[in-house]
């Protein structure tokens, strides 16, 4: 225990020569030899000395010492007079009390009065990491008050408190006159002792029953320039996690919104539930409502984000639109058991162009989804539903389905069957449209592999899988573009493989090479696909490295491949000492026959496909590339071609990224081409600046872009951002607007945006 106590001891020394706060008055010192009596009474004094500093950290109520600690005591000097009940203490004071420390040049304790006093160079360490610096402290009343001269308090978190005079009442209430409070670093430059802002106030008090901090006839200071007065402002103490109240507010204007100013309030319900509730008053719109309600409960969380507005101005509305415009996100997980879990997700809102027009959200598909699942050994069970809302104006909400349910099971069995694993899958669902194709899927999977690894280090692999899938469906295009009557479909889908891998490692000077070659053999036969059967869950399809070796590469199972085919692939690598790596990946498919179950487009449709490969270079840290793409089979032109690259040099950081589709994952939009590029330059030790674009190649139309500069240090940030959006989708035209923002360190921040002239090309 007295190795921990001067332990915590040396730390204030050090805090104390660290931060210039305290003056060193630490020098060699033994340890007296006293009487019981005295060593208990300044055991007394120093709970005293600890309990009554002012606006030390809140542990000071929270850690109160036990009866019987132990004391420990050491200084230059200790004399106990009998006549006046005087004990004291000279010379490099130090008393360790629980856990907590303080020193002093002197120390006086008036067994008589009560009054104890401590004088030059007072030092108090806190459990929590707070330092409390004073010229001179006395106590009195029982201990319960006293006035302390020059306090300065160094906080855990690096913040700093100084004031002229402390006085402590009733045990809870601390008052600091001309108190100064800043969490902002001094002294970094010789001669400057002015932190970047501050707060001045002619009483600074701090109510621990209350657990706030008020700051009377208050100065906020910038550059030691006062900026604002404030003659009450208040928040809460060190000790409180949450509390109610107003957030800093943000105020700006657009061009279609107008003027608008934000005022959250903070709503704290109980420990596990609290809500934020922000009305915003748009000068052109009304007044939008937003709110976050968050709950914590034994089995999980959930979260609930509603917005909702009553536009004023009718140009707001859509077409046969009513007067109400809103929002609706949450989520939510519990967990039921060891077995069972459940949860949900929210995303809904009255209109197509309400979040992305209100700078609610910029998502453009939402959706909503329930769920449940068990896992219990070998077996994993879950069940989900969902509803789905697109914002395009391409979107038909009549089109759109709703799935309820979709069930799936899966089984491993533990049991090896010929040398090889066995698994059971089923699948089971049921989607329907207002106006549309309707299907009800029921699916069952059986299958089976099996590695062996030989002593040259090649891998060998045999797959099996037998599918068996029933369908009925109704209202389904056909290929001569009438709707079928409900139909009963069923179809059996076998595949057999083998897969051959053999990774060869070669170290050589400071790096390590490897190389597979792989080779994967497929049989499946040509059932094709029938046209009875709606592609609902393999619409979204992209040929590429990840799926070169996928038995089936459709995302779902209303279309499989079938047909007999050879993939074959080679993956090399080189890894540096000094953490640089690079690779490649390269690889084709063959096939027996054509599979007209793919597009045109996908390169998978002929005999041979499209080469796909990846390559990445790490040479460093601050410098990587990642290039993925698509070759044409028979003239090697990008089908796809994408490239990120991101560096760092010094101060300055740059990414760069490229894409290229002859197809997007959904054929419907086309060809894209598009360019992405940020750059940020540090050309001071707190400032920076920043850039970003965002084009859109194949139509010639830059889509946004963004600059910006900005101050960023321990204790405050301001930027300064122009943005230009050029998004045009019925009621939300391009716009230009200056964002700026500047935030407190404990005081939170604020924004501050002006609409500019509509954004132009």
């Amino acid at each position: 225990m007295a190795d921990r106590h001067w332990e915590q001891l040396t730390q204030a020394r050090l805090l104390s020569r660290r931060t210039g706060v305290g003056r060193n008055c630490f020098g060699g010192a033994y340890m007296a030899v006293v009487p019981k009596k005295v060593v208990a009474s300044f055991a007394f004094m120093a709970m005293a000395m600890l309990c009554t500093l002012p606006l030390a950290s809140s542990a000071v109520q929270a850690a109160e010492v036990q009866p019987g600690s132990e004391v420990l005591l050491q200084a230059d000097e200790l004399s106990y007079d009998q006549n006046t009940k005087l004990v004291t203490a000279t010379g490099n004071v130090e008393v360790a009390y629980g856990d907590r420390v303080m020193t002093a040049d002197k120390m006086t304790y008036n067994e008589e009065t009560g009054v104890v006093v401590a004088t030059g160079n007072v030092v108090l360490l806190e459990p929590s990491g707070d330092v409390i610096f004073a010229d001179q402290a006395e106590l009195a009343d029982e201990l319960r008050d006293g006035v302390v001269q020059t306090l300065q308090v160094l906080l855990a978190d690096n913040s700093r408190l100084a004031g002229t005079e402390a006085v402590r009442r009733n045990g809870n209430v601390t008052i600091v006159y001309k108190g100064v409070y800043s969490p902002c670093e001094v002294c970094k430059e010789e001669g400057e002792t002015t932190p970047l802002w501050q707060i001045k106030a002619f009483r600074v008090i701090h109510n621990q029953e209350e657990q706030r901090i008020v700051y009377e006839d208050a100065f906020f200071e910038l550059f030691g320039i006062p900026i604002a007065y404030l003659p009450f402002f208040s928040h809460p103490d060190p000790t409180v996690e949450k509390q109610s109240g107003i957030l800093a507010p943000s105020f700006g204007s657009s061009s279609d919104l107008g003027t608008y100013l934000k005022v959250p309030y903070y709503l704290v319900i109980a420990d596990n539930i609290d809500m934020t509730l922000a009305p915003t008053y748009l000068s052109k719109q009304g007044v939008l409502y937003e709110t976050q309600y968050r709950h914590r409960l034994e089995s999980g969380t959930f979260e609930i984000n509603a917005a909702a507005i009553w536009p004023t101005d009718s140009v707001a509305l859509t077409p046969g639109e009513e007067n109400f415009r809103g929002s609706l996100f949450s989520h939510g997980d519990f967990q039921l058991d060891e077995t069972w879990s459940w949860g949900f997700r929210t995303e809904l809102t009255s209109d197509d162009t309400f979040l992305r027009r209100f700078n609610i959200s910029d998502e453009t598909d939402l959706t909503t989804t329930i769920y449940a699942s068990a896992v219990s050994g070998p077996n994993l069970f879950t069940a989900e539903a969902f509803y789905f809302q697109g914002l395009l104006s391409t979107d038909d909400p009549r089109q759109t389905p709703i799935v309820a349910p979709l069930l799936n099971y899966h089984y491993e069995y533990p049991e090896k069957f010929l040398g090889g694993t066995g698994t059971l899958d089923i699948n089971a669902l049921v989607l329907n449209r207002n106006d549309g194709a309707d299907s009800r899927r029921l699916s069952l999977n059986l299958g089976w592999d099996a590695e062996t690894i030989t002593s040259t280090g090649e891998v060998y692999k045999l797959f099996a899988d037998v599918r068996g899938d029933l369908y009925h469906t109704d209202n389904v295009v056909l290929d001569n573009g009438t709707l079928s009557d409900p139909t009963a479909v069923a179809r059996v889908l076998p595949t057999l493989g083998a897969e051959w891998r053999w990774p060869l490692v070669r170290s050589g000077g400071s790096t390590r090479q490897v190389i597979e070659p792989i080779i994967q053999l497929v049989y499946a036969p040509n059932t094709g696909d029938r046209a009875e059967i709606p592609d609902e869950d393999s619409l979204s399809f992209e040929f590429d490295t990840t799926n070169l070796f996928d038995i089936s590469r459709f995302a779902g199972l209303d279309r499989w491949e079938s047909g007999s085919r050879a993939n074959i692939g080679i993956r090399a690598s080189i890894y540096g000492e000094d953490g640089g790596s690079a690779s490649f990946e390269f690889g084709q498919t063959f096939r027996l026959r054509e599979n007209h179950t793919f597009g045109t487009a996908s390169g998978l449709r002929d005999q041979a496909s499209d080469y796909v490969g990846r390559i990445s270079l790490v040479p460093s840290p601050n410098f990587s590339i990642d290039h993925r793409f698509r070759l044409d089979k028979d003239d090697l032109t990008f089908r796809r071609n994408e490239v990120d690259a991101t560096a760092r040099y010094g101060p300055v950081s740059g990414r760069i990224g490229y894409a290229f589709f002859d197809q997007s994952l959904s054929a419907a939009l086309g060809e894209r081409e598009e360019l992405t590029g940020s750059a940020s330059y540090q050309f001071a030790e707190y400032w920076s600046v920043s850039g970003s674009t965002r084009r859109d190649l194949e139509s010639r139309q830059t889509l946004k872009n963004r600059i910006g500069i900005q101050y960023l240090d321990e204790c405050l940030t301001v930027g300064l951002a122009y943005n230009q959006s050029f998004t045009r989708d019925r009621d939300i035209e391009p716009t230009n607007s200056l964002l700026f923002t500047i935030v407190l360190k404990h005081l939170g921040g604020t924004q501050f945006s002006s609409a500019l002239s509509p954004a132009s090309q």
